[in-house]
């Protein structure tokens, strides 16, 4: 049987390392030839998990809808193969075989729903992992911040400071900021004069946009950097950089921007907009206000008129209701579904503890190498030089390893606990829906429903993974045994 080989790593900086890339396709070629597969073609990614895009990724699914009689999928575990949920369903809708070989499972259409539920959950914490990668960088930066501190690249007028990682005025651009503030302050000056005044000055607002906008110029009168403060994340520190005007003068700043600036009429938000698209022509489905008391929601009929009936918003909220009602599970199958959760955390947990076996011994003979090149160092066998370099490289060595031994430590405890996490949503899903406000009802639908289309009254909703087994196994009260 002819299949295909993926292999994955997180960051440019793993393949400096030499071993993860080599490591996984070693396994891989190794479980072929022991299952008699034959492996027409290798796919490798090198790149961050958030980086938009993976190459090799997408040309090997297009190889793989090209060549149907290709229909193995070999990868060394789940998080290597996806990054997100659209990844899952991409390959779910190609009916292939993934053999997740560290993993020692098999996953197909015929795959028993358990399997197919369990793996829809190891998904979702492939993808928490790597959102907890993106977690640590702002919570650094957030420390920072409390710290007082600019986290940011520096504003027009500061520069970044590389030995102290702080922000200093900049004394090529901060006068030219100065006058900025100074001018606007006496409300004679329009922001596109002001942006005009300080082109003629030279000012640049970056290598790759030199040219300054009226909107970069309203953004710079506006943040409080500059009389000593900073906005992070919402909220308004107090920082510890030099100020480059008074708070005087800012707050001045700022009235005139009140007193110029009309307000503005709000928006009206609706409940349900954005959820939903039109099952005739694929437009959205928009929302408006019928003699000022009802909300119908429509298509927007940006392709011409598709004759897609209005629909009331107590009618929608009702319908949409029984797709959330679809996924609760009833407390006692809760706990059947808990149990049997548990028990595959036990291999779960096997498989961690192993590895992190494996990577504590491996700690363990970088460490000796380390200490009996620092004896020959001492003794005079081996030159300063050598010292250093292969300190440093086993060093690097020894810190990937513990990365990975504190990532498997974390997996240990998310796998069980996020689960059951999920499994508890459904459980409430539905009360927590007619309890709930429009706006969170909106946020519980988007996190249970990655799609929904409008025909005639209809509506056909696409659950997202793992919502859409839940849903199946309420449907037919089969739960794989």
């Amino acid at each position: 049987m002819k299949a295909v080989v993926y292999a994955r790593v997180s960051s440019k900086e793993q393949e400096k390392e030499g071993y993860s890339i080599p490591a996984q396709l070693r396994l891989l070629k190794e479980y072929s030839h022991k299952n008699a597969l034959t492996v027409v073609r290798e796919f490798i990614d090198v790149e961050t998990a958030k980086q938009a895009g993976r190459a090799n990724f997408g040309e090997m699914i297009r190889f793989l809808q090209k060549n149907p009689a290709v229909k193995i999928i070999l990868v060394e575990k789940t998080d290597r193969l996806y990054r997100n949920f659209k990844d899952y369903v991409t390959i779910d809708d190609l009916d292939l075989e993934i053999h997740l070989v560290k993993e020692g499972e098999v996953l197909s259409k015929d795959s028993k729903s358990h399997q197919k539920f369990i793996h829809g959950i190891k998904v979702l914490l492939a993808k928490n992992y790597i959102d907890n990668l993106s977690e640590e960088t702002k919570k650094g930066l957030r420390e920072k911040a409390e710290q007082g501190y600019y986290p940011g690249h520096a504003r027009l007028g500061y520069r970044n400071n590389r030995e102290t990682h702080q922000i200093e005025i900049d004394p090529e651009t901060a006068p030219i900021v100065q006058k900025m503030f100074e001018r606007y302050a006496t409300g004679n000056y329009s922001l596109a004069r002001i942006r005009e005044m300080v082109i003629e000055e030279g000012l640049l607002y970056s290598k790759r946009q030199p040219r300054i906008t009226k909107s970069h110029v309203e953004r710079t009168l506006k943040n409080p950097v500059y009389y000593g403060d900073f906005r992070w994340k919402g909220r308004l520190y107090r920082g510890k950089h030099q100020p480059l005007i008074s708070k005087e003068l800012f707050d001045k700043v700022q009235e005139v921007f009140r007193n110029h600036n009309k307000p503005k009429g709000r928006k009206r938000s609706f409940a349900f907009t954005g959820l939903l698209t039109c099952g005739h022509c694929g437009c959205n489905i928009t929302a408006e206000i019928k003699k000022n008391r009802y909300t119908y929601y429509h298509c927007t009929g940006f392709k011409g008129n598709c004759g897609q009936p209005y629909m009331r918003e107590e009618q929608l909220e009702e319908k949409l209701g029984q797709f959330v009602k679809d996924i609760v599970i009833d407390d006692e199958r809760l706990e059947w579904i808990k149990e049997a959760l548990k028990e595959s955390h036990a291999d779960e947990k096997a498989f961690h503890d192993e590895m992190m076996a494996k990577l504590t011994s491996q700690l363990g003979k970088l460490q000796q190498k380390l200490d009996k090149a620092y004896d020959d160092k001492l003794e005079g066998k081996i030159a300063e030089e050598f010292w250093a370099k292969k300190s440093e490289q086993w060093g690097e060595e020894q810190s990937g390893i513990l990365s990975k031994l504190k990532w498997h430590q974390g997996a240990n405890k998310s796998y069980f606990g996020e689960g059951i996490k999920i499994l508890e949503l459904a459980n409430r899903a539905y009360s927590l829906y007619l309890k709930a406000e429009a706006q969170e009802k909106r946020k519980l639908l988007n996190y249970i429903l990655s799609n929904c289309q409008v025909a005639n009254g209809t509506l056909y909703p696409t659950h997202r993974k793992p919502f859409d087994l839940i849903a199946e196994g309420v449907r037919t009260q089969d739960w794989g045994g």
